[in-house]
């Protein structure tokens, strides 16, 4: 650093947070902070040009932190005592030339001993706030695969938001519970990536479609030639592959209760021994487990073990379906059609009568009956804009009359079925006049019922 100018430049930055000495390599100050003469009680003018063996002298300070690296040729700390006797913990850092010999030195002045007392606070304030801040960038990293993965505006998936944001960093055992559809797997991927564990293999098995015959293999894998039929290669089974990592056994129910007591046993041993091998091998894993079954009746009829429901069940997560978190209707319907329209590079849209039609749907499949149906009407429609008749012939709207018996009070579910009878006749006759007609009702009544059950409703008779 020969160059003054990066002297300069290297003084200006670092004095932005410090009180700061530069001297040459024969310990002459060349430059100094303005807090220098707070700390040491001596104007700047009287400092630059002296050398820090005639301030050390002097009594300015002592000892000189400077003189000690130009003896030793080292970054050395020390504390130093000033004219008025206050303690100051120095640093002193030398700058060598290209032959090794110093050329520079910059002390760092900042900290006097009086504010030491309140270190260990500070520090313990600290690490506090740094907790604080990681606890918020977990949540933000939750959030932002929460929404990636499973668009969720329901109170109820708000809670399960809460929950995974406790439980993602612990290794504790998840059972997810809920109807075939509801996104079950896609929150035990949230859970995975949410974790310490992120960096880890997330390994996924669905016990209710593997056979009988092959669940063992499967889970614990073999050594070669350990029955007929067997790779000569032998197989790592699931469990050992999700070392480090996370083991996502969906459907569990459907483990055979023969393999339950086993998998009880890896999971309490956290070793596995593979299906004709003697060796024991250790395994680290975060479970996952997650069934549509009930499980609690399960047990009570003989065919799940009880010591392993409650070995899974540490932290229960139960999924809703769509029928009761209407809120996450519309979001997913928009998350879908965006997803499909990059996918196929479609601009389908829905109509507002679409939207709420869907929405009044109860979604027995859940989220995977809403995803295909998406998928289809991208693919197949003809039109930019879908409106309640353009959606496929199959298409049962009459489940918004099995869904009215939810809507809550008397008014609401009038509320919903008049709205599904203005939207049906509305889409056969297009005008106010048309539909009061249909309904044998006046025009002006049939038109405010139109405005208020079809937002951008526009009269055109």
């Amino acid at each position: 650093m020969n160059d003054p100018k990066q002297v300069e430049l290297l003084f200006q930055v670092i004095d932005n947070e410090n009180d700061l000495t530069l001297t040459d390599g024969n310990g002459v100050v060349l430059r100094v902070s303005d807090s220098y003469e707070t700390h040491y009680a001596i104007k700047k003018e009287n400092i630059v040009g002296k050398t820090v063996y005639e301030m050390e002298a002097l009594g300015i300070f002592k000892p000189s932190v400077t003189a000690r690296v130009l003896k030793e040729k080292r970054k050395v700390t020390l504390m130093q005592t000033n004219k008025a006797g206050e303690k100051i913990l120095a640093t002193g850092v030398p700058v060598f030339t290209e032959d090794g010999s110093i050329q520079y030195v910059l002390s760092f002045n900042s900290i006097y001993i009086a504010d030491m007392i309140t270190i260990d606070e500070q520090y313990s304030k600290l690490n506090e706030l740094m907790m604080e801040y990681n606890s918020e960038l977990k949540k933000l990293r939750l959030r932002e695969n929460f929404d990636k993965e499973l668009i969720a505006k329901s109170r109820s998936m708000e809670h399960i938001s809460e929950v995974i944001s406790q439980i993602a960093d612990t290794d504790a055992h998840v059972l997810i519970t809920g109807e075939t559809g509801v996104g079950k797997s896609l929150i035990a991927g949230i859970i995975h990536k949410s974790g310490s564990r992120a960096d880890g293999p997330f390994i996924d098995i669905n016990c209710g479609v593997i056979p009988e015959s092959l669940i063992e293999s499967e889970l614990f894998g073999y050594e070669r030639g350990a029955f007929t039929g067997a790779s000569n290669k032998g197989k790592i089974g699931k469990i050992e592959l999700a070392n480090g990592g996370t083991l996502f056994l969906d459907e569990i129910g459907g483990l055979p209760l023969n393999m339950q007591l086993r998998f009880l046993q890896a999971t309490q041993q956290r070793t596995i021994t593979r299906i004709g091998g003697l060796q024991t091998i250790d395994v680290d894993f975060r479970l996952i487990a997650a069934t549509n079954h009930d499980l609690k009746k399960d047990v009570a009829g003989g065919t799940f073990r009880e010591d392993l429901f409650y070995r899974l069940n540490v932290i229960p997560i139960h999924v809703p379906p769509l029928r009761e978190r209407p809120e996450d209707i519309i979001p997913l319907l928009v998350a879908f059609l965006k997803r499909f329209n990059r996918q196929y590079k479609r601009t389908v849209a829905f109509a507002p009568e679409t939207f709420d039609l869907l929405r009044a749907q109860s979604w027995p499949g859940n989220i995977r009956q809403m995803e295909n149906l998406v998928e289809r009407i991208v693919i197949t429609a003809k039109q930019a804009l879908v409106k309640p008749e353009n959606l496929p012939k199959d298409f049962d709207p009459t489940d918004i009359y099995r869904n009215i018996e939810a809507r809550g009070s008397l008014k609401e579910s009038m509320d919903a079925y008049e709205k599904l009878v203005f939207l049906k006749v509305y889409e056969k006759n297009k005008t106010s006049v048309s539909v009061a007609k249909a309904l044998g009702i006046s025009q002006s009544t049939a038109a405010r019922r139109l405005r208020k059950h079809i937002p951008d409703y526009r009269e055109n008779n």
